[in-house]
């Protein structure tokens, strides 16, 4: 038995023992001191401390202990030194510990063991002698305030449990009222956001896209100022709309790539003290938000898999623009892996690089390290082959602006629709390769457009542009099979990017968009039977892999506290007691792929 297993309990019945036993022997030496104290102070300790370490491990075999050290000493010393009653504490200790039906053994065995421990050698044999009754009496009386004694411990170990569930549940809750009251916030928010984006973000929109198309009309370079100016001034004021209505995160702010990933490097060296190099290659050029988060999150991953599965103590990150395509690179100096498994991680990797077009490879050998490298083609660049674009919008500003923009573009062919009737007889006409359809439209709105046209010519692809008052209907055009959902304040370099991503065979939701519309549709179908959060499950994965709080907490940049608690909630709700129990569970019904 382990120290470290003891209960308060346990200390607390071996320390009243052994105290027990040296003031009995202490007391019997004074009144005949003619029997070898030291000898028989030893062998009664050793007797009585042995047992206890089966207590916690196998409770017959303690008994068996008991009976055969605490209970043959007493006997011998009882008829060689007339040294009686030294069995008590042993017994004492046995009912504390008996469970149940084991009482049925435990009494009549312990109770004859101290009668005949209770009787000197002078040659009284009957059980009617009133010495051995009392014996008797003294047995059950002892063995019974013991057993009073446990159910008394076993009380306070009852409300002591309960108290901590009340705890651990007090503090669940606490975090569920924090995200209740957070998701509350949101909510406003929100209906503030579709509120102030009806108006105001809808008259930006128009404005940025009206002097977009005046700029071949100016000639002189005072005009070209001005213009560059209001637009620039626009610009920013809707995207000061933007930041106040909708908290954009961090990394979706218009930080350039090398920076954003530059910073979180040094937050992983600070939190790891791993070492990392970082160095680019080429011309830095633009490179679209969502190509920017996608080798974000891969460079995340990446380091967080080095350091952790591969042990890795340096690693070298590049980062290299081509003209063709933008590649990151991380190559640690771990310990590898002849295969490698896609797991959670490495297959998020790949489906986010593969939604742009982009590529994960991954070489890894034994005692050599792993190399990760992610490529995404630079949809900046024009392509050569010609696309062919339908325009439907209501509303001639937007209509024709965007027209002029993106027929600026040499590979883009641009038609435009003031309906959802004549978008149709365009596809039937034309037969686009992609049609930006807007949802709220006289005659004939885009989401009866999306499905006449997705019913009659399934290969011409799809992207809804809108203002935020569309996002509502966002889940249904995307049933109903289109291939995008941008705003309509997208930049003319990222529309024209993503409508080349799209052409290609990729599907293109904006980060805007895509949140707003997870919060609004407040998604019906759980991910799991057991409703798990996205965090829950990320800290679950932890459990699977066998680390500890700390190192989950590390992992997740969470407290320790943070994490108990998850873990906490992850067992009530998937209905376990430990963390064995949940990981069995989760591998046994599959709840982590």
């Amino acid at each position: 038995m382990h120290l470290k297993q003891w209960s308060w309990q346990d200390w607390t019945m071996l320390t009243l023992r052994l105290l027990w036993v040296v003031a009995v022997i202490i007391l019997m030496y004074l009144d005949k001191p003619d029997f070898p104290f030291g000898f028989v102070l030893a062998a009664l300790l050793v007797c009585n401390l042995v047992p206890f370490l089966f207590v916690r491990n196998n409770y017959y075999l303690y008994l068996i202990a008991e009976c055969l050290l605490a209970g043959g000493v007493s006997l011998i010393l009882a008829y060689s030194y007339e040294l009686l009653r030294l069995f008590l504490p042993a017994l004492f200790t046995i009912a504390f510990y008996s469970r149940g039906k084991t009482h049925w053994l435990t009494l009549p065995v312990t109770v004859i063991l101290f009668m005949l421990s209770s009787r000197a050698n002078d040659g009284v044999s009957s059980f009617s002698h009133p010495f051995i009754w009392q014996s008797l009496t003294d047995g059950l009386i002892v063995y019974g305030a013991s057993f009073a004694l446990h159910k008394g411990a076993a009380a306070i170990n009852t409300i002591q449990q309960k108290l901590a569930l009340i705890k651990e549940q007090y503090s669940i809750l606490e975090q569920h009222s924090l995200q209740i009251e957070r998701m509350t916030l949101l909510e406003e928010r929100y209906r503030m956001a579709r509120e102030l984006h009806d108006s105001i973000g809808h008259n930006f929109t128009s404005l940025i896209l009206g002097m977009e198309t005046l700029t071949p009309h100016i000639h002189t370079n005072v005009g070209k100022t001005k213009l560059l100016g209001m637009l620039e001034l626009a610009r920013t004021g809707l995207q000061d709309i933007r930041l106040q209505v909708h908290q954009i995160d961090p990394v979706e702010e218009t930080m350039p790539l090398v920076q954003a990933l530059m910073q979180m490097i040094d937050e992983f060296k600070i939190n790891t003290g791993v070492r990392v190099f970082f160095r680019t290659r080429g011309e830095p050029y633009h490179v679209m938000k969502q190509a920017k988060l996608v080798l974000y999150r891969c460079l995340q991953e990446s380091l967080t898999n080095a350091s952790r599965h591969g042990q890795a103590s340096s690693i070298q990150v590049i980062l290299q623009y081509d003209p063709a395509q933008v590649m990151l690179q991380v190559h640690d100096n771990g310990m590898g892996k002849e295969h490698i498994q896609y797991g959670f991680g490495l297959t998020g990797m790949s489906d986010r690089l593969a939604a742009l077009q982009g590529k994960l490879y991954i070489d890894s050998q034994i005692d050599e390290g792993t190399m990760v490298t992610c490529t995404i083609p630079n949809q900046a660049n024009e392509g050569s082959q010609q696309i062919k674009i339908l325009i439907t919008d209501d509303q001639p500003l937007i209509r024709e602006s965007l027209g002029l923009l993106l027929g600026e573009e040499k590979d883009f062919q641009v038609r435009v629709a003031g309906n959802g009737k004549q978008a149709i007889d365009l596809c039937e006409q034309d037969k686009p390769d992609i049609v930006l359809m807007d949802i709220n439209m006289p005659e004939m709105d885009g989401l009866e457009a999306t499905k006449i046209i997705k019913e009659t010519w399934p290969n011409i692809r799809i992207m809804m542009i809108t203002t935020l008052e569309g996002v509502s209907y966002a889940a249904e055009a995307l049933r109903l099979g289109a291939e995008g959902y941008l705003l309509k304040s997208i930049h003319p370099k990222e529309l024209a990017a993503t409508i080349r991503i799209v052409n290609s065979g990729g599907t293109m939701i904006s980060q805007d968009v895509a949140h707003q519309l997870f919060q609004y549709q407040n998604v019906d179908v759980a991910l799991n039977p057991y409703d798990l959060t996205e965090r829950e499950l990320d800290v679950l994965q932890g459990l699977i892999e066998g680390l500890r709080n700390k190192a989950i907490a590390q992992k997740l940049h969470l407290s320790e506290g943070t994490i108990r608690n998850y873990i906490s909630s992850i067992y009530l709700k998937l209905q376990v007691a430990d963390r064995n129990e949940a990981v069995e569970k989760t591998r046994n019904e599959h709840l982590i792929l």
